[in-house]
């Protein structure tokens, strides 16, 4: 029998095209651990920017709100560690959400030439950036201890803040990879929309602090808020509200999954322009 002509486009069932992108989870980590060690050789810091970067972040809004701007550091007592909290969850979602938009323009010569799930490219760009974030984890921990922070046992908790926020970011990345495939311009747009959500996601102020009953009510459908809360909890303790639990796990059970199917049905039009 002669082989069998297969468009490279051709969409696949829904469990066959589940079981495609799990076959292919090795080829994400390789490729993954490739990227990083890519970019240890091609820049003299390499990934120490994924830290330097937030940490200077955090250095200038401390300087800004907690020293210059009287006020914005309302009811925080550790407001460094409170910052440092918030700028490394936050950025965690906004690099998985760039990489996820960035994938498929960066991937075209692959997608063209080979057939297979399409989305494992924006997921493999989503481990990438969450390998090169796991120092994160420790930075946190360094500042707690030089500020002062008292030890707790949720301290352990942490790590798994972020291994909940990857589930998130691959969905936030699926969605930013299909809509950068319509919209050229959407790369562009993309960090404006990243500084707006810094405003409304609690990274440089308490919201409770300075928010209404009804616009907390606002915050707290945002996951970004919700996942930076909850991390803060974990190192600086307070009240661990059950609005943020619903919250996100309303997201993580929602997104991941309705992401997938819409970029699941762009899936011919990858790599064709």
């Amino acid at each position: 029998m002669p082989p069998v002509l297969r468009d490279a486009h051709d969409t696949q069932q829904l469990g066959r095209y589940f079981a495609g992108l799990w076959g292919r989870r090795s080829y994400a980590w390789y490729v993954a651990v490739s990227e990083l060690r890519s970019r240890q050789i091609t820049s003299r810091l390499g990934n120490v920017w994924h830290l330097l970067n937030p940490i200077l972040q955090v250095l200038v809004y401390w300087v800004i709100f907690g020293l210059l701007v009287d006020g914005v550091a309302r009811g925080v007592e550790n407001y460094v560690l409170f910052l440092a909290i918030g700028v490394f969850v936050y950025l965690d979602f906004q690099r998985a959400a760039i990489a996820g938009a960035n994938s498929i323009q960066n991937n075209k010569g692959l997608i063209r030439s080979l057939h297979f799930p399409r989305a494992i490219v924006p997921i493999t760009a989503v481990i990438t950036e969450s390998l090169a974030t796991v120092p994160s984890v420790l930075v946190v921990y360094a500042t707690a201890v030089l500020t002062g922070a008292p030890l707790r046992w949720t301290w352990l908790l942490l790590p798994l803040v972020f291994v909940f926020q990857f589930f998130l970011n691959v969905g936030s990345a699926l969605i930013a990879a299909r809509t950068s495939t319509h919209f050229s311009d959407f790369n562009q747009i993309l960090p404006f929309i990243f500084r707006l959500g810094l405003y409304v996601s609690g990274v440089l102020f308490a919201v409770e602090s300075f928010a209404s009953e009804s616009q907390l009510r606002l915050f707290e459908i945002n996951p970004a808020y919700c996942f930076i809360e909850i991390a803060r909890w974990s190192i600086m303790g307070g009240e661990l509200k059950a609005a943020w639990l619903v919250s996100v796990t309303l997201w993580l059970g929602a997104l991941p999954l309705v992401a997938l199917l819409w970029f699941r049905k762009g899936e011919e039009l990858y790599g064709r322009d």
